[in-house]
């Protein structure tokens, strides 16, 4: 399962993924259950809400995964692979996060760090799209041993930078998500989880997320988030301070 803590200010915040098991602390310190998908009973007392994300099926063989996928994404990482583009996992934390870090404050949403991807270690890995020795993407990815779901977590690339061919760097990231799904397949995951999905939308960019997300061919599922209430109110302390980061 996945469970780890974040620190903030003098305490610690717990995060769980994919399972609700509380115990009687949990319900009293600040504690969330992410994304359970109906496994256990709900938690109470505290808050609750609905969200929805994209699931690939990681057991259907590899032609058949890639099959599912839109003609355009499906030419797009044969080009991208054509043109030399490489996808590769490694662990260099801190060079994830200046390149994550680079291309957050370019689309002005939040940074991470150091101490916040070392705070998720044995659940959190890291994969690039490389071309000629450049990085052109990079992503993180949360992994659950338990129910063998993989979900893309942090996706961050150079395509703010006019240093780069912006088209490739748009067929890249389609092949390292492809690549992401082979991996993990591999390695006898069953799900890959696309990150979330937002429901009756008219915002632009929100809709053009989830079209992306869409062109894979994955399914929408409703997961259900649960908080304690001290949970919710360092929460909210948090999103105003950019102090709990990505989560």
């Amino acid at each position: 399962m996945v469970r780890f803590k974040k620190k903030f200010l003098f305490l610690n915040v717990t995060e769980n993924w994919y399972h609700c098991q509380p115990g009687f602390w949990d319900k009293i310190m600040p504690t969330a259950w992410l994304h359970v998908k109906n496994r256990e009973k709900p938690v109470s007392p505290g808050y609750t809400d609905t969200t929805y994300t994209i699931e690939n099926d990681l057991t259907l063989d590899p032609e058949t995964i890639l099959a599912g996928f839109v003609k355009s994404n499906r030419q797009q990482i044969r080009q991208a692979e054509e043109a030399g583009v490489t996808c590769v996992f490694h662990d260099d934390v801190e060079g994830f996060v200046d390149f994550f870090n680079e291309f957050a404050r370019s689309v002005n949403i939040g940074t991470t760090s150091v101490r916040r991807i070392e705070e998720m270690k044995g659940f959190l890995k890291l994969s690039y799209a490389k071309h000629e020795g450049r990085i052109l993407v990079a992503h993180s990815i949360l992994i659950d041993d338990t129910y063998k779901i993989v979900r893309a977590f942090h996706s961050a690339s150079k395509r703010t930078d006019d240093a780069f061919d912006k088209s490739l760097i748009a067929k890249a990231n389609k092949a390292l998500h492809y690549h992401d799904m082979l991996h993990f397949k591999e390695l006898g995951y069953k799900v890959y989880d696309f990150g979330g999905y937002t429901q009756n939308t008219e915002d632009k960019a929100l809709l053009g997320i989830n079209n992306f997300k869409a062109s894979f061919g994955g399914e929408v599922v409703a997961c259900t988030n649960y908080y304690t209430v001290t949970y919710q109110l360092l929460k909210k302390i948090g999103s105003m301070m950019g102090a709990l980061g990505k989560g």
